[in-house]
């Protein structure tokens, strides 16, 4: 009621007061502006926001404009309003803090989106063409400040703006203009004159995770600061306001290692002695949920493609044990097969875009700064080198064989590895920044690919070298897996968004995947059914050590990367 009161009067043209934006003059109001060009300056643009946490009263005008002003759907928001509260009955007190885009100077969605479908202007916005977004959601993944949604209806990415087409013409965004408190301050932050400029360069102003080098472009004056760190208030489990309470056997173990899911609940239902005496943590009453943007299909694409890269390196590594490369199996079957689970990994690919139709826009369209387009050409790399391999294979030329073996393993490590650096580009998930991630995934394709080389030998003749030598892959791709997991384990954490991702994946939800899986299934069976082949056991023994191996990296990185996108960022 009280947003669409004053989305009235937004719309309605009464000038009260004026305020300097970017190279213009503007008279201000409560509806339209009238623009008047600045003389002097330095002829650029460097647009920001400031907001007064100290004047907003949490009225939600603001994403009651912005939601009218770009047709924005239900279910999602451009900016929202996120309320805590502090302290126990009756000593108790409700923060609210506006979230948005920062419109970051370093924008790391701009750097992972493969076709520049996000991109920074020449005035500083961070802007998106939706006619070129193929819904990858890896910008989901980059921002750290949860800003990113995709649009239930064009089903691509979408998010603030700045209200760029109110700009152009010399108009301020439309929740600047509809704030009854005026309590969102928008302008040229390189306009010495300008009221933003000199807020930030006297007032005593915060950021969000500034840690994560995007140098934002969003301050808050007098914001409580459990409210804009993510993790400074606790969600109680209880629904919050708006919302009706959740089951208990739908709340998910989402909290850091000192407040969990369980106990909220119960402080929820049953205060403590603590939580009457100093209220407890500050709780989360009203925010935004957003899913997990990646999900199984991720994990299975890590899966499949390093198989398809162990396949490969296994022979390599065959080779150097003497294998005899006249057979089936290395003139054709090696990638053939390879060839199969690369395909398998481009469908997993596609089918997880939000807009599969625009695909082949990584190619045509792509951005090479994103390795989601460098991890294309490797792929298409790896795939024109197994197409050349397998003809020769089938029409009998051996000369090159053994020089394609070794490009191929050698593409096949990149094509293991390359996902360690997209990762690294999604900068709101700490826990994939770890440097330890590069040789996990080379160690998971060693050990998928080499025990899938002995379970695919008992189907076809692969030869006793190369059984050999998919059995030592598989081995000792396990062994150093099982390295990383402790490593990951012991070290410690240098941020609290890693602790808490490495707690939901070790200890909270994902503990049985990850300890259960991936260490026993993915570390313990694969180590221990193949040093019994090598010293002797039948095939059949190995080959059941790589389905361990197979269904215990799936499971590892299943856990990996949904606990990275557990831990909340706003």
């Amino acid at each position: 009621m009280t947003g669409a009161f004053l989305f009235g009067l937004y719309s309605v043209p009464n000038i009260f007061a004026t305020r300097d934006i970017g190279e213009a003059r503007f008279a201000v109001g409560l509806g339209e502006l009238v623009c008047e060009k600045r003389i002097g300056g330095s002829g650029t643009l460097n647009y920001g926001f400031v907001i007064d946490q100290t004047s907003c009263i949490g009225c939600h005008a603001c994403t009651v404009a912005c939601k009218t002003e770009h047709s924005v759907p239900l279910g999602v928001d451009r900016t929202w309003v996120k309320y805590i509260e502090k302290g126990s009955w009756p000593d108790t007190r409700r923060f609210f803090s506006v979230m948005r885009c920062n419109h970051c100077e370093n924008a790391p969605c701009v750097s992972i989106c493969p076709t520049s479908a996000l991109h920074t202007r020449d005035d500083g916005i961070v802007d998106f063409d939706t006619d070129i977004c193929i819904g990858c959601k890896s910008c989901m993944q980059a921002c750290p400040y949860d800003a990113l949604y995709i649009d239930p209806d064009e089903n691509t990415a979408q998010k603030c703006n700045y209200c760029v087409h109110r700009v152009e013409v010399g108009l301020q965004p439309a929740c600047v203009v509809v704030c009854p408190e005026q309590a969102i301050i928008a302008g040229d932050l390189d306009d010495p004159d300008s009221k933003i400029a000199a807020m930030v360069a006297t007032d005593k102003l915060q950021q969000r995770s500034v840690e994560q080098g995007t140098k934002p472009k969003l301050w808050y004056k007098g914001a409580d600061a459990a409210n804009i760190d993510p993790l400074g208030a606790v969600n109680p489990g209880d629904g919050g306001i708006w919302r009706d309470p959740a089951s208990s056997w739908l709340a998910v173990d989402l909290t850091p290692p000192t407040a969990t899911a369980e106990s909220a609940l119960v402080t929820a239902a049953q205060p403590s002695k603590t939580i009457k005496e100093n209220g407890g943590p500050p709780r989360i009453v009203y925010g935004k949920d957003q899913p997990m943007p990646w999900g199984w299909r991720v994990s299975s694409y890590f899966l499949t493609k390093g198989i398809s890269a162990g396949l490969t390196i296994a022979l390599a590594l065959a080779l150097l044990l003497g294998a005899d490369l006249s057979t089936g199996w290395a003139q054709w079957g090696t990638p053939l097969v390879a060839g199969l689970f690369l395909g398998v990994t481009g469908g997993l690919l596609v089918w997880d875009l939000k807009r599969p139709d625009r695909f082949y826009y990584l190619i045509t369209k792509g951005n090479p700064s994103s390795w989601l387009v460098k991890g294309a050409w490797v792929l298409s790399a790896y795939a024109l080198v197994l197409g050349i391999w397998f003809l020769l294979g089938i029409f009998g030329v051996d000369g090159p064989i053994e020089q394609l073996v070794w490009v191929a393993a050698v593409l096949g490590i990149g094509v293991a590895g390359y996902t360690a650096f997209l990762f690294a580009q999604a900068e709101g998930r700490d826990l994939w920044q770890s440097p330890t991630l590069l040789w996990h995934m080379v160690a998971g394709a060693f050990a998928a690919g080499g025990g899938a080389g002995l379970y695919i030998g008992l189907l076809v003749d692969i030869g006793e070298t190369v059984e050999r030598a998919c059995a030592w892959a598989m081995v000792g791709g396990a062994a150093v897996l099982g390295l990383l997991a402790v490593a990951e384990i012991l070290t410690k954490h240098p941020t609290r968004n890693i602790a808490d991702a490495v707690h939901h994946m070790t200890r909270g939800t994902f503990a049985t995947e990850w300890w259960l899986g991936g260490q026993f299934l993915g570390v313990v069976v694969p180590i221990v059914l193949g040093a019994l082949f090598l010293g002797g056991a039948e095939l059949w023994v190995g080959a059941l050590g790589g389905v361990a191996a197979a269904a215990g990296v799936w499971l590892a990185d299943d856990a990996f990367v949904k606990a990275g996108q557990s831990v909340p960022l706003a």
